[in-house]
């Protein structure tokens, strides 16, 4: 069972995919083998993204959506910049993506909205403005892409005994300055369906542990290795954060949010 389709289930911020025409075919794989091996041979897996256990609705005693921001100066996140563990020349994440959309046409951009909040996967970008935005003369650097938004479902499966969590969307987020040059924000580019995204993600490297051993990006995610933080939690009023706290008021409420998601965690698993 798909758990997107879970009624209720509380998820993270997820946008849209943007629609590319597609390569297809023997022009997909020649273009995806092209662009790797312009890479150090390492950088490129050929993995398989593993599929998530299966989950029925009788089964989900508990469950809520989350929303994340996840920002790239973190030392935590810094495979997503490039990946780590003494390995150089490979994608990162942005790259992967730009690529994923552009060359493979293997996922899809969603529009997020005028202003950034259309996170339902229902509305994908125009292809042209999709070129523009990725590769146009005013288009999105990678050292811009500085913070990204992951939508989010925390799930207690009662038949196993476990709390999953599974990410539904993945928004890359741009840095927005002013005339002076000085940081003003950061603007939601567009939305990806993340589990259309895993079989691109598990082919590509994103971090080496020190007995050598490689992990893809998928494994990153699924491994939860990266650090957020907590935007918003669905709940009957959906209620965010900043829409009551400001500045370190609202972080401090985020890191309650999380705390509670743990008291539930091992709460419900005593039950």
């Amino acid at each position: 069972m798909n758990v997107s389709a879970v009624p209720g289930v509380v998820r993270v911020l997820s946008t849209a995919v943007v629609a590319v025409v597609p390569v297809c075919g023997m022009n997909a794989q020649s273009t995806l083998d092209a662009s790797s091996a312009m890479l150090p041979p390492d950088c490129y897996l050929r993995q398989e993204a593993v599929p998530y256990p299966s989950l029925r609705e009788a089964d989900v005693m508990w469950e809520r959506r989350v929303w994340r921001v996840v920002d790239l100066g973190q030392p935590q996140n810094a495979a997503w910049r490039a990946p780590t563990g003494h390995v150089g020349g490979c994608y990162s994440l942005f790259a992967i993506i730009r690529n994923g959309l552009l060359l493979e046409g293997a996922i899809t951009a969603f529009d997020a909205g005028p202003a950034g909040k259309d996170d339902a996967f229902q509305r994908t970008m125009d292809p042209d403005a999709l070129v523009e935005l990725l590769d146009g003369p005013e288009g999105v650097q990678e050292s811009e892409a500085t913070r990204y938004m992951i939508k989010e479902d925390w799930i207690f499966d009662k038949q196993r005994g476990t709390m999953d969590v599974r990410i539904i969307g993945l928004a890359p987020m741009r840095e927005v300055r002013g005339e002076d040059g000085e940081l003003r924000g950061h603007a939601l580019l567009f939305w990806l369906h993340f589990p259309e995204c895993r079989p691109l993600f598990a082919r590509w490297l994103a971090f080496r542990d020190v007995d050598g051993t490689d992990h893809s990006f998928e494994e990153l995610f699924a491994a939860r290795r990266f650090r957020g933080t907590i935007l918003k939690v669905g709940n009957a009023m959906y209620r965010s954060t900043d829409e009551y706290k400001i500045g370190l008021d609202a972080l401090l409420e985020a890191e309650g949010v999380r705390e509670q998601l743990f008291r539930l965690h091992f709460d419900l698993w005593n039950y």
